[in-house]
Order: structure tokens, then sequence, then C-alpha cells
């Protein structure tokens, strides 16, 4: 089947969410989501059963799903349940009762199985064989630990320190009292002990809805806008914890960016968090959005016989998701890739003139891949499109700040040098105005040596004279046409130089 329509559904202790995908070229694309926040294990973790409201419940947000799914025209589907229903005594009749009226099939799923594919969505965003990481997945009913040493897997493991059943357990007044908070800690770092090695992990990422509304309540707080990926430094969540422990419920409300139905949760989520942080000496944590679901995505793409790019082995996550970018704006990929290869070149010869360090390659790698990219939306002015497209695709593996410097090189790859009049230059800090400055010459210069789309340039060797630059160019085919475009495109790494730059 060609391009195959999946849809997954996660059926958490707080939440049930929806995503509908759409795989092609070795990449997907969510054309749909939607979620309910629900809260259906509160009663569980309580009385051990679902009552019966939670059940009506259940049936009414599924039977919703359901419609959207159809309309969707699904071609595959999985819907999974975790923590509330592994404890729920009468978790087999909410299944069974699901089938018969609404024709759809709940997974119960160990918390072995749910860390297993958290692991999937992890992978999926970061470079795992990068230092030692401990990813902790909160639900409201379990948390689930799993530990990596350079990209391997060293243990997993499911514990009850859910967000929803720790506070239903510890927190039995309003503000909280100091002995409660003294109590919760200890629970904790009892099960921590059990469970986690003495030292290794070098970075800690966390998922979950509750933890991911201390990082949106942090990320508000500093001004750095939305991402699916956050870091939340030590010091923030300290004085967070402070904060929150001497507030009420009522009063939490009142928190810039607090969800309504995490504001009881997220004290507890805070302590477990800090927890490790404190007992591994760590800076911060990351955190993901998606999750669960964007593990089960990718592993029902790879149970329907589908591979994605950075599942392949060969490339890293970072480069990979950027080709995934490219694919989805339908770019030149042999054009797009040879540019990056004489970018290369150019850059290794360059850096020590320009005083560019070895990380910024990362940023020109990403520019010239997506130079073109604006192409999806019109050829005319299609560089100011890849400026549009790139500022308003977030880039997997980039933090905000790299990626508005990435759409302003790939700006800059054609017609019109950076001014002080153009907005998206001036809104940069002098410093990355600068990078840009010099990347965006390297990249003006790469792509006119494809003008022809021909891949005739196969080398190049820069000589740095008193005078001038000279370019020499080995090639196998007339590059007249990249000549030309050469002498329109070499003003912007001229003026850096302030030499007569030219093709010899």
């Amino acid at each position: 089947m060609e391009n195959p329509i999946i849809a997954v559904i996660d059926i958490g202790s707080n939440s049930i969410r929806l995503q509908i995908s759409q795989t092609f070229n070795q990449t997907y694309k969510v054309i749909d989501e939607y979620k309910e926040t629900v809260r259906i294990g509160d009663n569980v973790f309580e009385t051990g059963v679902f009552s019966d409201e939670a059940i009506d419940t259940i049936y009414t947000v599924l039977k919703n799903m359901k419609s959207m799914m159809d309309s969707n025209r699904v071609d595959f589907s999985r819907i999974v349940a975790t923590a509330s229903f592994r404890e729920a005594k009468n978790a087999e009749f909410v299944v069974n009762y699901i089938k018969e009226k609404l024709d759809l099939n709940i997974e119960i799923i160990s918390g072995l199985e749910e860390a297993r594919i958290m692991t999937v969505a992890v992978g999926s965003y970061f470079q795992m064989n990068e230092g030692n990481i401990l990813l902790i997945d909160m639900g409201g009913g379990s948390t689930e630990f799993s530990y990596f040493e350079s990209g391997k897997l060293k243990f997993s493991d499911t514990t009850p320190l859910g967000a929803s059943k720790l506070t239903s357990e510890f927190f039995k007044n309003d503000p909280v009292k100091t002995l409660e908070v003294t109590n919760i800690e200890k629970y904790i770092n009892d099960i921590l002990e059990k469970i986690l090695p003495i030292n290794g992990p070098t970075k800690l990422i966390c998922a979950g809805g509750s933890i991911n509304n201390i990082a949106h309540i942090f990320s508000k707080r500093k001004n750095l806008g939305d991402s699916t990926i956050k870091f939340v430094d030590k010091i923030f969540l300290k004085h967070f914890i402070n904060e929150i422990v001497r507030k009420s419920i009522e009063e939490r409300l009142k928190i810039s960016g607090m969800e309504l139905l995490r504001a009881d949760m997220i004290l507890s989520a805070s302590i477990l968090v800090n927890t490790i942080i404190e007992r591994y000496r760590l800076d911060g944590f990351l955190t993901m959005s998606g999750g669960l679901r964007v593990g089960l995505t990718i592993d029902l793409i790879n149970k329907v016989g589908y591979e994605l790019l950075f599942q392949g082995g060969e490339l890293d996550v970072r480069y990979s998701r950027i080709i995934e970018t490219a694919r989805k704006y339908h770019y030149e990929e042999k054009h797009a890739l040879h540019v990056t290869r004489i970018s290369d070149i150019i850059f290794k010869q360059v850096k020590d003139e320009m005083k560019l360090e070895a990380k910024h390659w990362y940023l020109l790698e990403a520019a010239s891949i997506l130079h073109d990219v604006g192409q999806y939306i019109a050829y005319s002015k299609h560089h100011k499109h890849s400026y549009y497209l790139i500022t308003n695709t977030e880039l997997i593996g980039y933090d905000l700040r790299e990626n508005d410097i990435i759409a302003n090189i790939a700006r800059y790859h054609r017609r019109e040098t950076p001014k002080k009049s153009h907005k998206n230059f001036i809104e940069l800090t002098s410093k990355d105005q600068q990078l840009v400055i010099k990347l965006a010459a390297i990249l003006r210069i790469a792509d006119a040596l494809d003008r022809s789309h021909a891949e005739y340039v196969k080398d190049v060797k820069i000589n740095f004279l008193k005078s001038k630059i000279e370019f020499e160019i080995i090639a196998d085919g007339d590059i007249g046409p990249e000549k030309d475009a050469f002498d329109k495109k070499k003003d912007l790494f001229q003026s850096y130089f302030n030499k007569e730059t030219v093709i010899v």
C-alpha cells in the first residue's frame, strides 16, 4: 500500500490522545490530532476500579476519535492503554464494552512495553549514542525508566511513581504540609535507590504531561517560545518547587502557563525530576512533547513494513531529520546535496580565515540542504519563501536561535545580501548577524558553482593571496553558467575579505 494513513490512540491516566499521520518517502507527517484531558485514573488509584462516569467518558472520547479516523480513511491503527488500565479491576470489562459498542480494540500494554515505545520516540529526536542517557516517562499512574550507555539500553523498569498516584497518596492538604513533602521525597528516593545506577547518566530526558507543563512554564518565563524539545535548568526547577509548595491549587492556577488539570500534580512531578537531578548533579533536564504518540506512530509505521530515514543506521538523527524536512517540501535532492558538498569543501578552507568553529558547519549544512525549499511555494522569490518555511518548521536537533540562523543563511543564498533594513536580519544579535554573513557568503558561492544543476564541479581549491582570492575549479563539464553565477554571487564573500575574488 502506497503512503498509508495510520492512527494511534494513547489512553493515559490523565488524558486520551489521538494522532493521525500519513507516511511518504521514508518520513511521515501528522495530518490530524485530538486530545481530551479526562483524569480517568484518579478514581482507579483510590478505589481500584473505573467509575461509571469514567467509562462513559472513555466511550464518548473514543467514539469521537473513531469518527475522525473514519473521516481520514485510516488504513492502520493501534490503541493502547497504560497504568490506569493495568490497575483497574474492571479494565477487561471496559475493553470488551468498547469492542462491542465501537468495534475498537484496546490493548493494555505493560510498563516495559510502554518504556520500549518511549525509547523509539526518543530515538527520533536525540542522538542516543552521545553520552549516557536516562529517560523517564512520567504518566499519571506510573513512571518508566530506561538507561542508555553510548546508545545501548542497559535497563528498563516501571515504577508506581505516577504524578496522579503520588499526588493522591501523599498530598492530603492544600497547601501541602512540610511533612508531606518530606515523605514523598523519601518514598521517591527509596524506589530510585533500588533501580537506578549509583552514577552514570550525563543527560536526563523527560516525557509526560506534568513534566512538559513545567517546561512550558519555564519557556514562558524566559520568553523562549514553544518547541518540541525544551531544556529546563536546575536553578529554575529548585525555585519553582519552593514557589508552588507554599501555594494552594487555586493559587497555582494563577501561574502563567499552568494547565488547569495539572496544578495539583505538578509538585509531585517537579520533586521527582529534582531528585534525579540532585542525585547525578546534572545541570537540568530536557523534555520532549508527543512522547508515547510519537513512539507509537513510528512503531506502527515499522510494523506495516516501512522504515523511516533516521532508522537506517547510516545517518545521524539531526542530519536525517533535515533531509526529512527537505523531502516534505519536495526539494531537488541531487542539487541540494551537491551544494552541501561544495559548501563543506569551501568551509574547511576558509574556516580559520573567517574565524569559524567546527560547530558552525552544522548550521551551514542545514541551510545548504534547505536553501531551495521555498520553491515549494513558488520559484519567484523562493529565497524568501525558504526563510518563511524554515522559520515555521521546527528543525529537530537545533534550538530556536539556530533555527533562525539557518533560515537567514538560506534567505541570503541569492539576490540581496543582508541589510540593516531587513527585519529578519536585525532581529538577530550582532554576533549572529556576523555568523549569517559569513555562512551565507559561502553558500552563495557553493550554489553558484552548481548553477546548471549538473554537478560538473568536483572540487575547489582556494588560494588566499595578498591582493586577491583565487578559486581553482576542478570540473568535468562546461561550467560557463557556474562562472557567470559566481561573478554575480561572490559579492558577500568579496566584501567580507575586502579582496577581489576570482575563478582561475
